[in-house]
C-alpha cells in the first residue's frame, strides 16, 4: 500500500498544500516516512472532499441518472400531445428540468475534478442540443425557446 504526504497529495491532486492540510488536520495517518505522516490517496481525496464540502445526501450519478430520464423521456413524450397549448406547457415543465439536470451534471464534473473548461464547455453545448428538443413539438424557433426559458428563470 503506497502511502502519500499531504505536500505529496496537494501536487498530485492539483490543489493548494494547504487546503489539504487542513483537510488532514483531524484524519489520524496511516503510517510514517521519517517520522513525517503519511495517508492512502483514497483517505486524502475523501478528506478533502469533506473539507471542501463536496459530498452530498444523495450520490450526484443517482440524481443525473433520474434527471436524464425524466428529460428524456418527457421530450419523447413531447410530440404525441395533441393540443399545442399542452405541449407548451409541457415544454416549460421540462425546461426546468432541463436547468437542473444543468446544475447537477455541473455539480458533477466539479466532482469528478475536471477541467472547469471542459466540463463548461460540454454542458454548455449538451444545454443548447436539449432546447432544439422544444422547437418542432412547440412550433418555437430556437429564438422563442431561449425567451420562454428567460421567462420561466424570472
Amino acid at each position: 500500500m503506497k502511502l502519500v504526504s499531504a505536500f505529496g497529495a496537494a501536487d498530485l491532486l492539483e490543489l493548494d498544500r494547504q487546503t489539504v492540510r487542513r483537510a488532514l488536520r483531524h484524519v489520524e495517518p496511516e503510517g510514517y516516512e521519517k517520522k513525517q505522516p503519511r495517508w492512502r490517496m483514497k483517505t486524502i481525496i475523501e478528506a478533502v472532499d469533506r473539507h471542501l464540502g463536496r459530498h452530498n445526501a444523495a450520490p450526484v450519478h443517482t440524481t443525473l441518472d433520474a434527471l436524464f430520464e425524466e428529460f428524456d423521456t418527457g421530450c419523447q413524450g413531447l410530440g404525441h400531445l395533441r393540443d399545442l397549448e399542452e405541449r407548451r406547457r409541457e415544454a416549460r415543465r421540462l425546461m426546468v428540468v432541463l436547468v437542473e439536470l444543468d446544475k447537477t451534471m455541473r455539480a458533477d464534473a466539479r466532482a469528478r475534478r475536471e477541467d472547469e473548461l471542459r466540463a463548461s464547455l460540454r454542458c454548455d453545448q449538451h444545454f443548447r442540443l436539449a432546447l432544439r428538443n422544444f422547437e418542432r413539438p412547440c412550433e418555437w424557433s430556437l429564438d422563442e425557446c431561449w425567451a420562454v426559458l428567460a421567462e420561466g428563470a424570472e
